[in-house]
């Protein structure tokens, strides 16, 4: 009976597959032991984590309010170290777009050449599937009566989509603009030791890199350019000579020009199938790189109840919810400060109200099977197992997204363990392959944590916690550490969680990138209090 009571379950999450949103994880104590609860479900949060857990009557707790809040950011696909890049060229990427822009011909240095290379290749890696931010938060209040439960709780994830335009990049005149050129009237060619500047054969150096480099290069970026470097003379054989000379003209030292030199010559492999086929008519002005964001704001109303359920140990739940769907969406054209702005996002929204259901099992084996040891407790969880779908806001629908957003069902199973009366042992894993609000990003969730309640007393227990998890749908996901403890003196009770990733990235920030800090992929922190009788 147990197999197919579990087995019911899953298979009425598995139309789902494949289309939930993350699972969110609710409290401080679910966090601290690395996401896993679904075999514990203890308490008012079992009516989130797993319904069944409410008909179990632990440690003589008839009644509970709980209010939990928390959060949590991802970084995902190795987005920062991107951002990070592109932060460092903006200034030089600021100078491209001012000339083209002003309508004024003027000389592209060496140094911006390089940005461009270099910028390129850092761009195009943003348009692989699963790159960007997820914001998760939520929070609520529970309440836990005997066997039933009331909750409001308020689930928000909104992901953060970036997309490279790498058709117009055009360096040249297009729109009735007069573009940027290599050139300066007053600059000649130079060849070997008769480059203008000082340390002749250091800029020598850099000459041979950049011809190495954009060489064979030189059809497409004259292409790109509109024919501005054949007209100045420049030609695939002396492509290195005459920028170098530019950038000498323009008051460049030695080791700038090396240094750009050098960013070229370790992006141009990258950014060589970008450039090919581009014309001059593809300008850079016309670049329609965006940031979409999307996401929802979904607030369950939720009646719970659990039970006993035939066999000894075993226990039913259920969440019969009305849920409150709002959908937000915007999308911020970079380049064009005339359209969308990121503020817009609480603009663009839709809201209405759909009906959720919520089923869970928990079973306690050793009620039935006595001489087994540590208590172990199997739980399985289908949530939204009726699949609703809420209104899409009509710019979204404009922009090529669904009719619908939907919040499909998510289905979860933990086990638990008490190999001492102090002490517990749980362990969870996501069964569905989660979507996101992040396009190509999923989520699907295995935890182990563990948590030891010194004293553990009626009137005083200091519980502290720690654990490890991991998103297992997506090999670049790294390990995040979780800890927390809680204070419980008689019937009150505050607990505290956390979550880091253990994957940094080192990010400058300030002038010129003049200070810097490492910053983690992920991090998560929650906070709740309690009253229990």
């Amino acid at each position: 009976m147990l197999y197919k009571t579990l087995t019911l379950v899953v298979c009425l999450g598995l139309p789902s597959l494949s289309y939930a949103d993350a699972w969110s994880i609710l409290g401080p104590r679910p966090l601290g032991m690395g996401g896993a609860f679904v075999g514990m479900a203890e308490g008012s949060l079992a009516q989130h984590w797993n319904p069944a857990g409410l008909a179990e009557e632990l440690d003589n707790v008839k009644w509970e309010i709980a209010i939990p809040v928390g959060a949590k950011a991802d970084f995902t696909g190795g987005v920062l170290k991107d951002a990070n890049t592109l932060m460092d060229l903006s200034s030089q990427f600021k100078a491209i777009q001012t000339s083209q822009g002003s309508g004024a011909a003027g000389a592209m240095n060496v140094t911006q050449i390089g940005a461009f290379y270099k910028g390129l290749a850092a761009i195009a890696d943003l348009n692989n599937p699963g790159k960007g931010a997820l914001a998760d938060v939520n929070g609520g209040a529970n309440f836990k009566i005997g066997k039933f439960a009331f909750s409001v709780n308020n689930f928000t994830q909104v992901g953060a989509a970036p997309y490279v335009d790498l058709q117009n990049i055009g360096l040249g005149s297009g729109s009735g603009l007069s573009g940027v050129t290599f050139t300066n009237a007053s600059t000649t060619l130079c060849g070997g030791s008769s480059c203008t500047g000082a340390a002749t054969s250091a800029n020598t150096v850099a000459a041979t890199t950049i011809q190495t480099a954009l060489g064979s290069q030189y059809a497409s970026l004259d292409a790109l350019t509109g024919g501005a470097l054949s007209a100045g003379g420049i030609t695939s054989g002396n492509i290195g000579d005459a920028l170098v000379n530019i950038a000498a003209y323009n008051g460049m030292t030695t080791a700038q020009i090396l240094d750009a030199a050098t960013t070229i010559s370790q992006n141009a492999a990258a950014v060589a199938p970008i450039i090919q086929g581009k014309t001059a008519t593809n300008v850079y002005k016309d670049n329609t790189s965006n940031l979409t964001l999307k996401g929802g704001s979904f607030t369950d109303i939720a009646m719970s109840y659990g039970h006993s359920f035939f066999l000894p140990g075993l226990y039913v739940g259920g969440n019969l919810k009305a849920i409150v769907g709002t959908v937000s969406y915007v999308r911020y054209d970079i380049l064009n400060n005339n359209n969308s702005t990121l503020s817009h996002f609480r603009d663009n929204i839709a809201t209405s109200l759909q009906p959720g259901i919520d089923l869970g099992a928990l079973w306690q084996a050793d009620k039935l099977f006595t001489s087994l040891p540590c208590r172990p407790r199997i739980g399985v969880v289908g949530r939204n197992l009726n699949d609703p779908k809420f209104d899409q806001p009509a710019i979204a629908i404009t922009n090529g997204e669904s009719a619908h957003y939907s919040e499909n069902g998510q289905v979860r199973m933990g086990v638990a363990l008490t190999p001492l009366h102090f002490w517990n042992i749980a362990a969870d894993i996501d069964l569905t392959n989660n979507l996101t609000p992040l396009p190509g990003y999923h989520s699907r969730m295995f935890g182990v944590g563990t948590e030891v309640n010194v004293f553990n007393r009626s009137w005083i227990n200091i519980p502290l916690r720690a654990g490890i998890m991991q998103n297992i749908a997506n090999a670049s996901s790294k390990l995040a550490y979780t800890a927390g403890f809680g204070v419980n003196l008689a019937h009150l009770r505050v607990d505290v969680g956390g979550a880091i990733s253990s994957e940094q990235t080192q990010v400058n920030s300030g002038n010129s990138g003049s200070k810097s800090q490492k910053v983690p992929s992920s991090a998560a922190v929650a906070l709740q209090l309690a009253l229990a009788f």
